[in-house]
């Protein structure tokens, strides 16, 4: 009987364990920045100037050089030319570029941030673009103005995250639901013997 209860609290603490180990994966991967709403709206229809491009994100963007240098904002249209007229900046939980956009068509924005987690992110999202009868239409560039590339801020971004892990505050939070969890269990079991005793 002894060995049967011993049993049950392995399989119980085991449990308990592989549940913090779960939690302790998915607490850095769940705290990624995510895109709450961008300028313009993503697969919208742009029929007036569009002076620049923004994405704003539920949380803050880091600049750990403070320049831009691990962000990436680019437009480009079918043809792959560049239309943003400047590096991106940072500010708060936005990110933006100023553009002078070209003849109408399809545009494609691409990102790249590091997350308040200080892990990369990127994505894309497309618009189209419909100017008056008579607006000027800028040219484009072949590559990026900004004098980067995504590959390059991708690599300054990678370079940021290396040495960012866990906050203190949710390593002490998951070890306290752990020992909680690990509490009830033996509460439990210890009922369970006191009652097998009784009877």
């Amino acid at each position: 009987m002894r060995g049967r209860r011993l049993g049950g609290a392995l399989a119980a603490l085991t449990l308990v364990g592989g549940l913090a180990g779960t939690v302790l994966v998915a607490a850095p991967a769940s705290a990624h920045d995510y895109v709450v709403s961008t300028t313009p709206k993503t697969g919208s229809t742009a029929d007036a100037a569009v002076p620049k491009v923004e994405v704003t994100f539920d949380d803050v963007v880091l600049d750990p050089q403070h320049d831009g240098s691990t962000t990436v904002l680019q437009v480009t249209d079918a043809a792959g030319k560049h239309f943003e007229t400047s590096c991106p900046t940072v500010s708060g939980r936005d990110i933006s570029v100023p553009t002078a956009l070209g003849a109408a068509g399809a545009y494609t924005v691409t990102w790249r941030i590091v997350s308040a987690d200080g892990h990369p992110v990127s994505g894309t999202f497309g618009f189209a673009y419909r100017p008056p009868s008579g607006t000027t239409s800028a040219a484009g560039q072949a590559a990026a103005p900004c004098g980067g590339s995504t590959a390059k801020a991708g690599a300054a971004a990678d370079s940021a995250s290396g040495s960012s892990s866990v906050s203190p505050g949710v390593v002490i939070g998951i070890v306290g639901v752990v020992v909680l969890l690990a509490a009830v269990v033996v509460v439990l079991l210890t009922r369970r013997a006191r009652r097998s005793l009784d009877a």
